[in-house]
């Protein structure tokens, strides 16, 4: 019977504990793994030598570049309002659905407006209606004003770089 007590104990520690750490999922990964004096890095170190497309030109090439890794940069046009799990990168009329590598990390909710440059890989999938209205809701929109399906253009990252405006 102590035992038996005893596995108890442990799985009501080792459950209780994943609950505290979850409750702030969100803001735990959306801690920076480097900061310079108007930067922050999320995910892993950002690459020195990265050579950057165009968020458009990525989309208009996108046979060209499905798999490949890639490095951009942009503006955050809107960022999951939940916990800051993916964001969406203006590209001229589509947009970029940036997520993270293996859910690891996310940025603050609060990003959107601000420069960033990024490295992942980058997919096309399709997109459902269903899931468009899904991604609204996230970012805070209405899902029932969605109405777009087909192509979602996506870059799974493993780095991102938020760029602050000096003086902000």
């Amino acid at each position: 019977m102590k035992y038996f007590a005893t596995i108890v104990l442990g799985i009501l520690f080792i459950t209780n504990s994943g609950v505290a750490q979850n409750t702030d999922e969100g803001e735990q990964l959306a801690k920076p793994v480097e900061k310079g004096e108007n930067y922050e890095v999320y995910g892993s170190e950002f690459p020195d030598d990265a050579q950057f497309f165009a968020p458009r030109y990525l989309v208009r090439n996108s046979n060209l570049f499905k798999g490949q890794t890639v490095a951009t940069k942009g503006t955050i046009k809107q960022v999951c309002q939940k916990k800051g799990c993916f964001f969406m990168l203006a590209a001229g009329e589509n947009d970029i659905r940036i997520t993270f590598k293996d859910y690891k990390f996310f940025i603050p909710t609060d990003a959107a407006g601000a420069e960033v440059q990024l490295t992942g890989t980058f997919k096309v999938k399709p997109l459902t209606e269903e899931q468009a209205k899904h991604y609204a809701e996230d970012v805070g929109e209405d899902p029932n004003e969605v109405r777009k399906s087909g192509k979602e253009y996506n870059i799974v990252a493993t780095s991102v770089m938020i760029i602050e405006e000096k003086g902000s």
